[in-house]
């Protein structure tokens, strides 16, 4: 049951992070397109251009930790006897999990702060930009925690 929501969940995450791109690209290629055949170009174009990349950014975070695919001390850690190999992964894990929790509370306190706040050329809410920071923390959270018990149940 847990696995199948987190795989829909992380699915999800890929393909909104993946029409992102995909929107993004297109953007900066309409850009450029104008600029060159009318030397002008739309103002927005690079502003959702911009929103999209830190939106991008953060998903892809937090799909990086599906695959445990961020930096990490494997060399050393990979090094240690079984036990103490465990305890390592678990604070680290804590560790991360607080930084998450401080993504999620602070991201949340933020939006609630810009929402009066509109980006200049779109007018959108800049809650809407930063909400993907709580958002982020949260799947980066679930990730970390089955990860972490991934690992504790084979290594």
């Amino acid at each position: 049951m847990w696995r199948s929501i987190l795989d829909r969940i992380n699915k999800l995450t890929e393909d909104i992070t993946a029409l992102f791109l995909l929107i993004m690209v297109l953007l900066v290629f309409v850009k450029i397109l104008t600029r060159v055949l009318f030397q002008s170009s739309f103002p927005w174009t690079e502003e959702l251009s911009r929103y999209l990349m830190i939106w991008i950014t953060f998903l892809g975070a937090s799909i990086a930790f599906k695959y445990a695919a961020h930096i990490g001390f494997d060399l050393i850690v990979n090094k240690l006897p079984g036990m103490l190999k465990k305890i390592f992964q678990v604070i680290s894990a804590i560790a991360c999990l607080t930084f998450f929790i401080l993504l999620i509370v602070k991201g949340y306190e933020l939006c609630g702060r810009s929402m009066v706040q509109s980006s200049p050329a779109l007018d959108l809410p800049m809650a809407y930009v930063y909400a993907i920071i709580p958002i982020s923390g949260i799947l980066m959270s679930i990730n970390l925690v089955d990860t972490t018990i991934n690992k504790m149940r084979y290594s």
